[in-house]
């Protein structure tokens, strides 16, 4: 541990040896020459070195470096301008046709209506006797082929004519009649009282089917209409086959 210190002590000493020595010598301590700045500059332009103004120092030992040469910048890239776009020809107007001017249309004459003969209402003859009553009643013979006819011709409050007769057809078939109108007191329909009763002076029986249209109307002897006359539409089972007209003289 000894021998430690010791040398510990002598490597103190060679050093403040060394220091004292290098301090004693009188030289002037050399200036350092400042490094040059660049300011950058405009494209085109040569680079321009700045250098600071050097301070006043004693006199630079023969032992002073050369001042470093200034190294210009790279070239900036030069800007290539793209080619002109093409410049796209204008295409001629096409030209528009004139347009051809439709022909007015000729009015059509508008055809004069003629107007339709207004008809003219046949008159309705002027009987001698007004149908006051046309009725149908059920059968007196059920199961047999039969239609019959009653008629009753009156005048004043019911005093029966006589001499009258009748015309008869089926599906527009005259049929034959040969009954003629009593004149005096009227008889009846039915004997006895009845719904179906009524004053009749002249009466008809036809064996015929019944289903058809049934026209009936009054005469006188020499075939000439009295009366005006009516219809009937019987079924093939129609059980109303009891037809039962009235005539009043006017």
């Amino acid at each position: 541990m000894k021998c430690i210190n010791r040398l510990s002590g002598l490597l103190l000493l060679l050093v403040v040896l060394l220091v004292g020595g290098c301090g004693g010598r009188d030289e002037p301590t050399p200036t350092r020459t400042p490094v040059p700045t660049y300011t950058p500059t405009a494209v085109g332009q040569q680079p321009v070195a700045v250098t600071q103004p050097p301070t006043a120092q004693p006199a630079a030992p023969t032992d002073t470096p050369a001042p470093p040469t200034a190294t210009p910048l790279p070239p900036t890239a030069t800007f290539t301008p793209e080619p002109p776009t093409a410049t796209p020809t204008p295409i001629p107007p096409t030209q528009t046709p004139t347009p051809t001017e439709t022909p007015s249309a000729t009015p059509t004459e508008t055809p004069t209506i003629t107007p339709s003969p207004t008809p003219t209402p046949t008159p309705t003859p002027d009987y001698v006797f007004a149908l006051e009553a046309a009725e149908q009643f059920p059968t007196q013979l059920p199961g047999v082929d039969e239609v019959r006819v009653y008629v009753y011709v009156y005048t004043g409050d019911a005093y029966a004519l006589g001499g009258y007769t009748i015309r008869v057809s089926k599906d527009s078939v005259p049929l034959t009649v040969l009954a003629r109108s009593t004149d005096g007191l009227p008889g009846e329909t039915r004997p006895g009282p009845s719904p179906y009763t009524r004053f009749a002076n002249l009466g008809a029986a036809f064996f015929e089917k019944p289903a058809g249209l049934w026209e009936i109307q009054l005469m006188d002897r020499g075939g000439f209409p009295m009366g005006e006359s009516a219809q009937f539409v019987l079924g093939p089972d129609d059980n109303l086959r009891e037809i039962y007209l009235r005539y009043h003289e006017k």
